[in-house]
């Protein structure tokens, strides 16, 4: 079964790749042959307006060579239009009589003045530049000629930006493709083929007393409908047999109960259906509302921006980390909240929720209208996605063996930066050509898709166990008493969640910004964070599960995060800046999925004594807390010393921190050998 599924995704990913790449080349051979002549419409509407300023003056009886102001206002057309590299105007005698920027290019291209062969605006290409010549007629009289050019490597440049593009939606449709192949695939093969293997096992061993779940898309759960049918009449004629024999005299009936003991059939009436699930089912859902909220990625500090105001009495760069930090506090007081209503209403129910609630805080935070609408709008979504957030790692805890706690914790770890990767690229693009608030409000619309998604599909368990204790401050207590927890918490945990929410949600997109990026390039770089993660997360799981020796990977971990710190502040660039992010991703997918793995090696008996969903859902709770700072960290590094500034202090924060878990860890290791040794 594996392999056919195998067989099905390597297929189905050759011919996405190569319908993707075919359209792809498509699109960028039509852009190509489109670009310059609807550059030449962009400036031919520029040229005509700046005609008719000088047609105006001219009719007042202002000769073409008597204009005053005129290189003033050409320069102040160049300034409102920055794509346009040079201006000037030449009179009926090829002469140049008022120019802006001509001059001071180093490589001015040598014009044809003499236009009077033609009265229609034309545009050809002079050295490195396109020239468009606007026939200046005046009163039915041919006065002069209105010359605008374009740097040809400005087309250069825009087909760059476009076919990066391309390659960014290229990457994010393959991922959206890859994770809802494998919903597909788990959905209408593995899944009902394992739970009629289940089904098909009680038959042989006599047990007729459950029904396989009905089929929604086809495939293999098709036979759903005849077994069951076979098990409902075998049900009947037991029944009817059973009616027989109270009827029979006491030696048939005797013998008949007899021979039936054996079996196990259901009353009349009921219907008990075999329970199916799988970590994939929930993958998709939660993949498609990550991606939704992370559509603002790559803007949003840039669209918080806009609520500033001096009255704050504030620092703009602490401003505008702000609805960060506020989302992340929110998001980390919701945990213990959300596990509770996990546990108490069911996954399937919570999810629905918790997307509610997301799509509702969403919608309202595009339409927010000052800084504390922002501010509160942020807080509801942050409820809500919280929610999904510990319900998606519930369902996929419970749905992992439990010597695969590592890859299982990898699996979610890829989802999740699966969907915040191809939402941040995505929505770069998306933000450039629509718009911050229409981008939120599309971010709003698929996160009810997701909601709508698990409605539809995700099964409810009808055989919950019960609902784990309440949470209290004992709990607390006993975990912070613990020397091995708090070392991994405070040491690994936090610093890491410093690094993400303070360097790459907050800081990135400023300095890009910064550095003369669009929104698009910041989405691109932003991607490559997630796209270390998905690479790396599953082989460094694998091989941390095969190793062991969980804690020398979180010591990898982050002192990879402080050299990617360390980079970006050496390497002032964009490039730099790339090669960081990159770093970061790879540090986090070795030292972030061994945490909670090592917390339950070294903590047994706390987490014996505490329980073990107690113990994720405050491991959470505290490691919540480097979100919540990240921003804010940066903000005041940045308002005091500058980003350079802020990028040195994060990484010696994250030095200094890895660097004694390493010496507590080393500690931990004699100090347990030294107890094996002695008995103790």
């Amino acid at each position: 079964m594996k392999k056919l599924q195998l067989r099905l995704v390597v297929l189905v990913t050759t011919m996405l790749a190569l319908s993707a790449l075919l359209l792809s080349w498509f699109a960028l051979r039509h852009f190509r042959e489109e670009l310059p002549p609807q550059m030449a419409l962009t400036v031919t509407a520029v040229s005509h307006s700046a005609a008719g300023v000088l047609e105006k003056a001219y009719e007042y009886g202002v000769p073409l060579d008597k204009m005053v102001g005129t290189v003033e206002f050409l320069d102040a057309v160049r300034k409102d239009n920055p794509d346009i590299a040079y201006i000037l105007v030449s009179d009926a005698r090829d002469r140049i009589l008022f120019q802006s920027g001509y001059a001071d290019l180093a490589d001015r291209p040598d014009l044809e003045l003499d236009r009077r062969t033609s009265s229609d605006v034309t545009t050809a290409a002079f050295g490195n530049y396109y020239d468009t010549s606007v026939p200046l007629v005046f009163k039915h009289q041919w006065v002069g000629t209105l010359h605008l050019g374009q740097a040809s490597a400005l087309a250069r440049h825009k087909m760059q930006d476009v076919a990066w593009d391309v390659v960014t939606v290229l990457v994010v449709a393959s991922l959206i493709a890859i994770e809802l192949l494998r919903f597909v695939l788990t959905f209408v093969i593995a899944t009902p083929a394992a739970v009629t293997r289940d089904f098909l096992a009680r038959v042989r061993q006599g047990d007729f007393s459950a029904y396989l779940p009905d089929d929604r898309l086809g495939g293999i759960g098709q036979l759903s409908a005849r077994l069951n049918a076979i098990v409902a009449r075998i049900n009947e004629r037991y029944r009817a047999l059973q009616a027989h024999a109270i009827d029979a005299a006491s030696g048939p009936g005797e013998r008949i109960a007899t021979r039936l003991a054996g079996y196990r059939f259901h009353a009349a009436g009921e219907r008990t259906t075999l329970y199916a699930a799988a970590v994939d089912h929930i993958r998709w859902p939660f993949f498609l509302l990550i991606f939704a909220d992370s559509l603002s990625l790559s803007f949003f500090p840039v669209f918080v921006g806009h609520f500033y105001s001096p009255s704050f009495g504030m620092a703009k760069s602490v401003v505008v980390g702000l609805p960060i930090s506020i989302f992340m506090f929110t998001w980390a007081l919701s945990m213990p909240w959300a596990g509770s209503l996990s546990d108490r209403v069911g996954h399937r129910k919570a999810f629905i929720v918790g997307a509610a609630i997301t799509t509702a805080g969403l919608v309202l935070t595009a339409n927010a209208h000052s800084l504390w609408d922002l501010l509160a709008w942020r807080s509801v979504t942050a409820l809500g996605y919280g929610l999904v957030f510990i319900t998606s790692q519930s369902y996929v805890t419970n749905n992992t063996p439990a010597h695969q706690r590592t890859r299982g914790m990898a699996v979610f770890l890829s989802s999740f930066f699966a969907g915040s990767l191809a939402g941040s690229a995505i929505g770069g693009i998306l933000a450039d050509r629509l718009g911050h608030q229409a981008t939120i409000l599309f971010s709003g619309a698929l996160s009810a898709a997701a909601a709508l998604f698990v409605l539809r599909f995700l099964r409810a368990n009808p055989h919950q166990g019960p609902v784990k204790k309440k949470l209290t401050l004992r709990d607390f207590k006993l975990l912070l008493q613990n020397k091995k927890f708090v070392a991994i918490t405070f040491l690994a945990a936090i610093p890491a969640k410093i690094a993400l929410t303070g360097f790459l949600y907050y800081s990135v997109p400023l300095y890009l910004k910064l550095l003369g990026n669009n929104q698009s390039t910041t989405g691109r770089i932003m991607m490559a964070y997630g796209l270390a993660i998905i690479a790396l997360s599953p082989f460094v799981a694998k091989l941390a599960d095969r190793v062991g020796k969980l804690g020398w990977f979180i010591s990898v971990g982050g002192y990879s995060s402080a050299l990617a710190m360390f980079i970006v502040y050496y390497f002032e660039s964009t490039a730099g800046l790339l090669v960081s992010v990159t770093l970061l991703g790879v540090a986090h997918a070795i030292g972030v999925s061994p945490q909670m793995p090592l917390i339950s090696d070294l903590c047994k008996d706390v987490v014996r004594e505490v329980g073990a969903g107690t113990v994720t859902g405050i491991f959470r709770l505290i490691e919540r807390l480097g979100n919540v700072l990240g921003p804010l960290i940066s903000g005041l590094l940045i308002s005091q010393f500058g980003f350079n500034g802020a990028f040195l202090g994060i990484g010696l924060l994250c030095l200094t921190c890895v660097t004694c878990f390493s010496a507590m860890f080393y500690w931990f290791g004699r100090s347990g050998a030294r107890s094996a040794s002695t008995g103790r």
